[in-house]
């Protein structure tokens, strides 16, 4: 078998003026990030940096937390079907038909 290259001329290993200026920006732009998530989290003193896996079980367990909150919230609430027999069902005690 035999390869086939996209383009005549191209090598992948050289990179363009452009790349080369979007993998710095990038680079900058991530370092940027993780000094303003440090920043953040320094007064509560943990550090990216530092302990980047106590971080992640920080904000795991914090999420973990949210979210069983969330579905604890949202399974109390009554579905319209449930709702509606429950309705129904109490109809003849309200008509006075059942004691």
């Amino acid at each position: 078998m035999t390869q086939q290259s996209g383009r005549y001329g191209y090598k992948p290993n050289e990179r363009n003026g452009t790349s080369e200026q979007v993998v710095d920006k990038t680079k900058e732009l991530a370092e940027e990030a993780l000094e303003r998530a440090d920043e953040w989290l320094k007064p509560t003193g943990l550090s990216i940096r530092e302990r980047p896996m106590t971080v992640l079980a920080v904000v795991g367990g914090l999420a973990f937390a949210a979210g069983a909150f969330w579905m604890l919230k949202n399974s109390r609430q009554q579905s319209r079907y449930d709702e509606l027999v429950a309705t129904l069902t109490d109809l003849p005690r309200r008509a006075g038909w059942r004691s």
